[in-house]
């Protein structure tokens, strides 16, 4: 059973998707998303506060993780290009996520 319903943060990807640019990455998206729905975001990053990867307490990472793969819910809105994007995590870290071109 998961800890968390993401519904609530799932109902305003379209809306989020509609003011992303052409072409944007999964994290340009999920910091759109968690600006503009604070307390959705953190009841989500909540749930998930001793969710572990590699020993180490990851919220961030798997609420993250799952928020991206719910843009594959949009077929009609947006289309994977890739899944090895260079890109900067919300902290400032290198590292590669999904790019999305808006259908």
């Amino acid at each position: 059973m998961a800890k968390h319903d993401f519904s609530a943060l799932r109902a305003h990807y379209p809306e989020i998707i509609a003011q992303m640019p052409a072409v944007f990455t999964s994290h340009q998206f999920i910091l759109a998303l968690a600006q503009q729905y604070q307390a959705e975001y953190v009841r989500a990053l909540y749930a998930y506060i001793d969710t572990l990867h590699i020993q180490t307490p990851a919220p961030f990472q798997f609420v993250h993780a799952k928020l991206s793969m719910l843009l594959h819910e949009f077929p009609q809105l947006v289309q994977l290009v890739r899944d090895d994007a260079p890109s900067k995590d919300i902290f400032g870290n290198s590292n590669e996520c999904a790019e999305w071109r808006k259908n």
